[in-house]
C-alpha cells in the first residue's frame, strides 16, 4: 500500500492516466467478449427480419453488407442514428410488412458471406 501511496503523491497525473487506461482497456475487452457471446449464439444468426431491426443487425447477423441492405430499404430515407425497420417504414410513408419483404427479399438474393 505504501507503493500506491507514493505514487499517488509524486506521480498523481501519470497514476490517473494508468487507471483510466485499464478502464478504457477492460470497457473495450468486457465489450468485445459480450459481442462474441451474441454472435456465436446459433439463435441471433440468420434471424428472419423483424420491425425492431436495425439494417446494420440484419447484416451482422446475415453477414451482409450493411451499406448493401441499407440500399436496398433505402434506409437513407431516415437521416437519425441507426433506424429500426419500422423506422425506415414510416420514413417512406409504407407498411412495415413492405420493407419487411423487401429484407427478406434482398436476403433470399445473397449466401450468407458473399
Amino acid at each position: 500500500m505504501k507503493k500506491i501511496g507514493h505514487l499517488w503523491r509524486h506521480h498523481r497525473i501519470g497514476l490517473l492516466a494508468f487507471c483510466l487506461a485499464v478502464a478504457v482497456t477492460l470497457f473495450f475487452v468486457l465489450r468485445l467478449i459480450v459481442q462474441t457471446l451474441h454472435w456465436i449464439d446459433a439463435d441471433n444468426r440468420f434471424q428472419p427480419p423483424a420491425p425492431w431491426m436495425t439494417p446494420r443487425y440484419i447484416a451482422l447477423s446475415w453477414d451482409v453488407p450493411p451499406s448493401e441492405i441499407g440500399a436496398a430499404l433505402q434506409a437513407d430515407a431516415v437521416t437519425s442514428g441507426r433506424p429500426t425497420l419500422e423506422a425506415i417504414a414510416r420514413a417512406r410513408g409504407v407498411p412495415v410488412a413492405q420493407v419487411l419483404d423487401e429484407a427478406a427479399a434482398y436476403l433470399q438474393t445473397r449466401t450468407p458471406g458473399q
